[in-house]
């Protein structure tokens, strides 16, 4: 399997440039058309989501694969989401550092989670067991397993 400090600098990228995407996108259809699409991030988020996506391939391999259907995994996997995402939001609100507030969206948490991103969240968790079996398989010295 490709080395931790690998897969951590991955991920957070991947959230990272995934987040910049979906504000991009989310801002252009709900907000205005600024054909730019400009997207934004923090750079908080490089870590949030390098650990998080650990913490969840820790959770796939460890207590999830092949043992429950993907519907028990997606309801545990949002529960982390929103737990992970309402925990990290609270440290940054008290250093005035979160980048987000859903205070506006109908079904929030303290401005902190919104049930609307459910569905996202979900997809997002699944896709990460696509990308822990790649990783699986990939090292960084050459030697792939992948046939």
């Amino acid at each position: 399997m490709l080395e931790l400090k690998y897969r951590f600098y991955f991920y957070g990228l991947h959230g990272f440039f995934d987040e910049i995407m979906f504000t991009s996108i989310h801002d252009y259809f709900l907000l205005h058309q600024d054909i730019s699409l400009p997207g934004h991030s923090s750079p908080y988020s490089f870590f949030t989501y390098g650990l998080a996506s650990l913490i969840i391939e820790w959770l796939y391999l460890s207590h999830l694969k092949d043992k429950y259907h993907i519907t028990l995994r997606s309801l545990i996997y949002v529960v982390f989401a929103f737990s992970w995402e309402y925990t990290t939001g609270l440290i940054l609100r008290q250093f005035n550092a979160c980048p987000w507030d859903y205070s506006h969206k109908p079904y929030n948490l303290h401005g902190l989670i919104t049930l609307d991103y459910a569905p996202l969240w979900i997809i997002a968790c699944l896709y990460q067991e696509v990308l822990t079996n790649f990783f699986l398989k990939v090292n960084i010295h050459g030697d792939s397993k992948m046939d």
